[in-house]
Formats: structure tokens, C-alpha cells, sequence
């Protein structure tokens, strides 16, 4: 039986492109439930925090955030 010939993914891959793992998808829900955390958040630091975050992500609904 001939062996099968194999193709490194290095080789098929653009060096420009990265194999990642969807996370979550960034919709509106996704963002009111960062900033309400911010609203539950203890220390002012973390509120911060999350409200920038739901700010970044409000910029980029329609997008996925990858790990």
C-alpha cells in the first residue's frame, strides 16, 4: 500500500494568518451584560475596567473575540 503524502499545515497556512478559537461572538447582549457587571463592580478600578471594555466591544458588534 503507497504511503499517503502529507502537507505541513506551515506550508498550506499564510504566515499572516493564524489558527484561533472563537471565544464569543460580540453582540449587544454580550456588551450590556459586560457593562452591567461594571454597574455590580466593587472597587472603582474594576468598574473602569469593564466600562472601557464595553466600550471597545460596542465598537466591534458583528465581530468575534478569539482566543
Amino acid at each position: 500500500m503507497p504511503r499517503k503524502k502529507t502537507l505541513s499545515k506551515k506550508k498550506v497556512i499564510p504566515k499572516e494568518l493564524q489558527q484561533s478559537v472563537v471565544a464569543q461572538e460580540i453582540t449587544s447582549d454580550f456588551v450590556l451584560e459586560i457593562y452591567e457587571k461594571a454597574k455590580r463592580a466593587r472597587t472603582k478600578e474594576k468598574k473602569e475596567s469593564l466600562i472601557k471594555v464595553a466600550e471597545l466591544l460596542s465598537k466591534n458588534i458583528g465581530s468575534f473575540l478569539v482566543e
